[in-house]
């Protein structure tokens, strides 16, 4: 009995480590204001997000060393970070870097384009309401 106990307090320790541990968020995990979207509006946010995903990774394979080291340095502010890897890019890099960025601003606009008038009501009141608690 003690070690059936014991079996099962490891096997739900174990479970919510996992759990917390999390890793990488999924795209639908990403998604904010799912209370105001509708279920169309979301999948098309996890459609876009997916894929964007391979193009990303594929840039983010490029990367050197040197260049890593600028992304994670924690030391300066983002925007810093930003600047310095943009200096360090090559041009194949900055092309890929354009493209995402482009299909990124499509896929925003389609999006856009879905939204309701109370929904931008909606969304726009909850950024101001954010913005006044910072």
């Amino acid at each position: 009995m003690k070690k059936l106990r014991n079996l099962a307090v490891v096997g739900l320790l174990t479970l919510s480590l996992t759990g917390f541990a999390g890793g990488e968020k999924t795209c639908e995990d990403r998604i904010k204001n799912k209370d105001i979207l509708t279920t169309e509006q979301i999948s098309m946010r996890v459609t876009h997000c997916e894929n964007l995903k391979p193009k990303r990774e594929a840039f983010r394979a490029t990367l050197t060393d040197e260049q890593k080291a600028i992304r994670k340095n924690s030391s300066i502010s983002k925007r810093e970070r930003k600047v310095q890897l943009a200096a360090t890019l090559t041009s194949e890099q900055k092309t890929m870097k354009s493209e995402i960025r482009s299909i990124a601003k499509s896929q925003r606009e389609e999006f856009r384009a879905t939204l309701t008038d109370e929904q931008r009501k909606q969304l726009r009141e909850r950024r101001q309401a954010r913005k006044s608690t910072k």
